[in-house]
């Protein structure tokens, strides 16, 4: 085992942690079936030397070079959903953060980024339809999260989403960001956050962005410890540089499915999912007697 000579110190006051610089960032390019994805990420660095990328061929088929994984199981069933997903990796790196000399990794940003084919939904739905989107994104914040409830709590739901819904506008396609985010009494102390673009009629682009910060405490106290914005900024850098370049069945599906309608935009306003049995002030109650 290999020892350092050093004691890393315990920094004082809040610590902004540098990461990797943008500037110097790769522009990954990658098409599937004919449709481009574009975009600039910075090498991968993460703090474990285990942590191995995933990086897209330069060419994909869906039918045949993508590997589509079904992760539906007896527990899903169980809750009653429905079986609508199936997902093939195509990118992931992660960024380490480091405080002043001597005090080592601060923070790390992950990015997982999927391509989700959706199943079992009526034929004539298209992902390129806002009214569409915006229930599959339902659909599947429902299928990770509703299922984490609290036991001892009553049955609260332990996550809201969408939180800070966001249209977005720089991709010739509708896309969405939001925020997946804990109650203050969960484990989990990361703010999640996930970002949506259709690419075919049953296929769209999902990226996870995973800020963590090595401290175990809850959010609020972290946030005057080490400071979230370095990865903050590099994940909007990372989603600005995002550019989409339709193949022209895609372009034909898309016009086809926006066809008609004078409003082809997303909602500005989604108001989180409700995956638990409480009223609000139930909750308030509750909550009030675990901050006692």
């Amino acid at each position: 085992m290999f020892n350092v000579p050093f004691k890393l110190r315990e920094p004082n006051g809040l610590i902004v942690p540098k990461g990797p610089n943008f500037a110097w960032a790769r522009t990954i390019r990658s098409e599937i079936d004919g449709t481009e994805i574009c975009f600039k990420a910075p090498k991968h660095r993460p703090r474990r030397s285990n942590d191995k990328p995933i990086f897209p061929e330069r060419y994909n088929n869906a039918k045949k070079t993508l590997l589509y994984r079904n992760y539906y199981d007896e527990g899903e069933a169980a809750r009653g959903l429905a079986d609508h997903w199936r997902e093939a990796d195509f990118f992931y790196h992660a960024w380490a953060f480091y405080g002043p000399w001597f005090t080592g990794a601060m923070a790390e940003l992950d990015l997982s980024f999927n391509l989700i084919k959706v199943i079992n939904y009526p034929k004539n739905v298209s992902l390129f339809h806002p009214r569409t989107l915006e229930l599959v994104i339902g659909d599947y914040l429902t299928n990770l999260y509703s299922h984490h409830l609290s036991e001892t709590r009553g049955g609260i739901q332990v996550f809201k989403a969408p939180i800070n819904w966001q249209p977005l506008h720089h991709l010739p396609v509708n896309a969405a960001r939001l925020e997946v985010v804990s109650e203050d009494f969960s484990p989990h102390r990361t703010i999640k956050h996930l970002l949506f673009f259709p690419i075919a009629d049953d296929q769209m682009a999902r990226l996870i962005f995973y800020p963590t910060r090595f401290k175990g405490l809850p959010r609020a106290e972290q946030d005057k410890l080490v400071s979230v914005q370095p990865m903050y900024d590099l994940m909007d850098n990372i989603i600005n540089s995002i550019q989409l370049t339709l193949s022209p069945e895609a372009q034909a599906q898309k016009d086809a499915a926006l066809a008609g309608m004078e409003d082809t935009s997303l909602v500005q306003n989604y108001a989180p999912l409700k995956w638990d049995k409480l009223d609000e002030e139930e909750k308030i109650k509750i909550l009030a007697n675990e901050n006692k």
